[in-house]
């Protein structure tokens, strides 16, 4: 009768406990009505028809068509929301787009995901200078495709022509399909080799590179990007070669493999995106792309072109400025993402605290940076302008990283201050620092503050910082580039 009664007590618990919330779901929303309403009255929009308050908190949020497979999101700005990318925001809503990228790079809302009607590709994939077509598909494949192709070959191929295979690639992921016939990687290929200890999700990854031969790699930064490249670098046998996008992120490659692949040293090259006449005739076994969102730049595309049997691509912000996302997939691989907040949840990168000091001139930037210093901390200053890096330097005797530095990364790790140009935006690696402070930087480039911002989810501190300092007329010309932040759902804290 004991245990009878304990599970009859254990149940009116629970049933109390679910009341109990019952009644503060509806005192909240109740608190919300009454806040809506009273906020309406201030700017005096009248009386407000309740039964379609309902229906909008059961879909606050507007879909707007803005081309062919990509689709506006407009939602309000309190309302904890993000997908896609922020475009704008006014003071009251954020203005996402949402296109055909977004459900490879994260994950899409359930309630949303049924509003975006994707057109439907063709089920067709490339091969060895072939698109494999199928019986059926091969007169619309033709059709849709003739300008990349040569010939028809048998009743289920068609030839692509010389040199036009990387564009029907990057054409059909712009479709919305991924072309890729996956390619595994051989076991001779491969050697045992537990140097490093993978995370769950990167377990995953590594199971999708094997079965696949080709990957992006798009997870936040901070969260274990090279290191499973390092895995890789270990694990696959033969000539390898990692392409970076600065000559800083060339010692710090540099640095871990020496750090945890000594014996492999020999197998491995080590160069920047500026280098493909270096190594265009080289064979590789595997290309490891660090911050692959460089490589659809025209400048750099031609590095598609090295003969390769694997490849990986890395990125913590694939995305560009010119919109050439496809190009970024098509480069490296079938891609592997996963959302921020997840490995926020997995404790695998920080969340910084982030603050933006809007202040009267550069005169009162260095007033509020001199303030700021005062504060003991592990701190990079970042600044585009030499002229200005020159002065902070000699202001505050600190030292002042750019293009010309040697050592780099040694005067950074010694520094408790560092003033750093553009060389430290990427892939800078520091767990101790405790904080970032932009004073100069590259106009409303969201890629760039994306970038610093990683630079703090590396940090092991418990509350890393992040502060940029802007004048009026600079947050109004260039606000966009704060965007970066708020479209992953971190708030930004404006101080005037």
């Amino acid at each position: 009768m004991s245990e009878v009664s304990d599970v009859r007590k254990a149940f009116e618990d629970s049933l109390r406990r679910i009341d109990e919330l019952i009644e503060s779901v509806r005192a909240e929303r109740d608190r919300v009505k009454a806040e809506f309403e009273r906020r309406l009255e201030m700017v005096r929009f009248g009386q407000v028809d309740w039964s379609r308050f309902e229906e909008f908190f059961e879909e606050p949020y507007v879909v707007i068509p803005k081309r062919p497979n990509e689709w506006y999101v407009v939602a309000p700005r309190w309302l904890d929301f993000q997908i896609g990318w922020l475009e704008r925001a006014t003071k009251g809503y954020n203005i996402f787009v949402v296109n055909q990228y977004v459900k490879l790079f994260s994950s899409v809302p359930s309630g949303l995901s049924e509003k975006f009607r994707f057109r439907e590709p063709l089920p067709v994939k490339v091969f060895d200078g072939m698109l494999l077509t199928g019986k059926e598909l091969q007169g619309e494949a033709w059709d849709k495709y003739k300008r990349f192709l040569s010939r028809r070959e048998g009743e289920d191929r068609i030839r692509v022509k010389k040199g036009y295979e990387f564009r029907l690639i990057a054409q059909m992921i712009e479709d919305g399909t991924l072309p890729f016939l996956a390619k595994p990687v051989v076991e001779e290929d491969l050697r045992e080799w537990n140097g490093l200890q993978l995370r769950g999700y990167q377990e995953e990854a590594w199971k999708e590179f094997l079965d696949k031969g080709a990957i992006g790699v798009f997870w936040a930064f901070g969260s274990g990007k090279s290191l499973f490249g390092v895995y890789a670098l270990a694990r696959v046998k033969g000539r390898k070669l990692v392409v970076v996008p600065t000559l800083t992120l060339k010692e710090q490659w540099l640095e871990r493999i020496a750090k945890y692949v000594p014996q492999f040293r020999s197998e491995v090259d080590v160069q920047t995106y500026h280098a493909y006449e270096k190594i265009r005739d080289k064979e590789y076994s595997l290309v490891v792309f660090d911050e692959c969102q460089h490589l659809p730049a025209d400048t750099f595309v031609r590095l598609a072109t090295l003969k390769a049997k694997y490849r990986l691509g890395f990125s913590g912000s694939p995305y560009r400025e010119d919109g050439r996302e496809n190009y970024i997939i098509a480069l490296t691989g079938f891609p592997i993402g996963m959302a921020w907040e997840e490995l926020l949840k997995l404790q695998v990168v920080r969340e910084p605290v982030f603050r933006v000091y809007i202040l009267k001139d550069n005169k009162d930037k260095l007033r509020k940076l001199e303030e700021l210093l005062r504060i003991p901390m592990k701190t990079i200053v970042f600044c585009d302008w030499l002229e200005l890096g020159e002065r902070i330097s000699k202001m505050f005797g600190v030292p002042f990283v750019y293009g010309q530095t040697r050592e780099r990364l040694d005067v950074i790790r010694q520094s408790q201050v560092c003033v750093v140009s553009r060389v430290g935006d990427e892939g800078l690696s520091l767990p101790d620092i405790e904080r970032v402070i932009e004073v100069a930087f590259l106009f409303g480039s969201r890629m760039q503050e994306s970038q610093r911002f990683g630079r703090l989810m590396h940090s092991a501190k418990v509350e890393p910082e992040h502060i940029v300092l802007m004048t009026e007329e600079e947050l109004q010309r260039y606000e966009k580039r704060l965007y970066a932040i708020t479209e992953r759902g971190f708030r930004i804290e404006y101080i005037r």
